[in-house]
């Protein structure tokens, strides 16, 4: 019975991890979504910082984030004075890779949005960025909750791939135990039932949200 406990509290450990970086990169990821979904929308003039933005989305996009959380961990130090742990590296990895998607429903969001909004703030005086945070983004954000949802649904489960940097989330976690326990199948059946309850219990409550949104209006 002991035994177990101790296992158990390790996984739970793991699906905590988990949890953490999934969380803390939709966050940074959201942050950093916006400000590239912005820069790449209908409203925003430079030509170049629309370039810059759209080549890291395709860029991102276009690799696996397998090889971009190697490049953070192993190649950062080598042009940056700093060497990040793997917990940070991991989180780098999952918020970058997570916001050239996220700017991507952003930026769509933003254009879908009729210009006559736009143009009658500035009527009433509102400067840019007032438009954007009081007029735009709210909207934005109602618009795309469920490709937040969808996205941190996502991040818990590329998450796992963090334990090549030996950051201890739950794929990690389960791989030590499996390591000493030699009982494989048993364990990794646990760790994929964890997987699916932590996924589909945010994906039951987003949609729970958003009938009680479409309800409410």
């Amino acid at each position: 019975m002991d035994h177990w406990l101790a296992i158990a509290r390790l996984l739970l450990r793991g699906c905590g991890y988990t949890l953490c970086v999934s969380g803390i990169g939709i966050l940074c990821g959201s942050i950093l979504g916006l400000l590239i979904g912005t820069v790449t929308s209908l409203y925003f003039p430079s030509k170049l910082t629309k370039l810059l933005a759209n080549s890291y989305v395709t860029v991102i996009r276009g690799t696996p984030l397998f090889i971009q959380i190697l490049i953070i961990y192993f190649g950062l130090p080598e042009v940056l004075p700093i060497e990040p742990t793997p917990l940070v590296a991991g989180i780098i990895a999952l918020s970058m890779n997570s916001a050239a998607y996220l700017a991507e429903n952003i930026r769509g969001g933003i254009n879908s949005l009729s210009i006559g909004q736009w143009e009658s703030a500035m009527v009433l005086g509102y400067k840019k960025y007032q438009i954007f945070v009081y007029i735009i983004y709210p909207q934005v954000f109602k618009n795309i909750l469920p490709s937040l949802t969808n996205e941190f649904v996502s991040l818990i489960k590329e998450s796992s791939i963090l334990m090549v940097v030996g950051v201890p989330e739950l794929t990690k976690v389960t791989k030590d135990i499996v390591s000493r326990e030699l009982n494989p199948m048993e364990m990794y059946l646990i760790c994929a039932g964890l997987y699916f309850l932590m996924t589909t219990s945010f994906s039951c409550i987003s949609r729970l949200s958003e009938k009680r949104r479409s309800y409410d209006n």
